[in-house]
């Protein structure tokens, strides 16, 4: 028995020795005839978030053309002013303006946050149809028709009697001013439009008379300024010039302020 046992594992053993080369010849035979495949230069890249892909980073992004631009059309001048309804008696000034020879033009209101205001106000540049005015100024239609008929009927005589010639243009100093009275908080009636300063006249053969004093009293230059003053009060309600204090020492100012029992103030 132990004879046949050993008989069996000899046997066993001779046989397993001449399987091992066919096996691994077939072996080696199906790994040379399995076809290759190849791999890849580099492994996928993981993506994350935030980070921006390879496929991504290869894309060409078209950079935009820039617009054409936008022809421009040309700015048309604002339109004249063209003054709206007004009460009555601020058309009757105008026409009365009109026929005295005034070369003026309407503006819109005046108002600001210190309180003056012109509600009609208009620009003078003419006070008569012989009388010019220089520079323009700006003033209410009331005011201004008060100097329009005091240079139309008193002035031509006065000038006539003490110069022996006209006055051919009026060059005032001050008009329509947003300011208070010197050294008082109360509004000037320049605020208003209401007063008018007048610095010299310019005669017919182009002498410049300046509203001074004048170095000889009894000169025809001297008797016309004061025969003007004299006249002014009256259809002006206040009337100040050289003499009446500093800050009227080179001019006349004429207002149409009102006062009690319609009183003047003509210094």
């Amino acid at each position: 028995m132990i004879v046949l046992l050993a008989v069996r594992s000899a046997l066993t053993a001779m046989l397993l020795c001449a399987l091992v080369p066919v096996l691994s010849t077939s072996n080696a035979d199906a790994a040379e005839a399995a076809p290759s495949v190849p791999l890849p230069a580099t492994g996928p890249i993981p993506e994350a978030r935030g980070e921006v892909r390879r496929s991504e980073m290869s894309v060409i992004v078209p950079i935009p053309s820039p617009r054409p631009e936008e022809k421009t059309q040309p700015q048309k001048p604002p339109a004249p002013y063209k003054p709206g309804r007004m009460p009555g008696q601020e058309t009757t000034c105008r026409r009365a303006l009109t026929k005295l020879g005034v070369s003026f033009s309407d503006r819109p209101s005046i108002s600001e946050a210190a309180g003056c205001a012109i509600p009609h106000p208009l620009v003078i540049t003419r006070l008569s149809r012989k009388i010019a005015l220089q520079p323009e100024a700006t003033l209410n239609c009331a005011t201004a028709l008060a100097l329009a008929r005091f240079f139309s009927e008193e002035v031509p005589p006065l000038a006539r009697s003490h110069l022996k010639q006209p006055v051919t243009t009026v060059r005032h100093a001050s008009a329509y001013v947003c300011r208070s009275r010197r050294g008082l908080q109360k509004l000037s009636e320049h605020a208003f439009g209401n007063a008018f300063d007048i610095a010299a006249f310019t005669l017919a053969d182009g002498t410049q008379l300046d509203v001074a004093r004048q170095p000889s009293p009894k000169s025809g230059r001297a008797r016309f300024l004061k025969a003007f003053r004299t006249a002014a009060c009256g259809p002006f309600k206040t009337v100040l010039g050289p003499g009446s204090n500093a800050d009227h020492a080179n001019h006349f100012h004429l207002d149409l302020q009102k006062r009690r029992n319609n009183s003047l103030y003509c210094k």
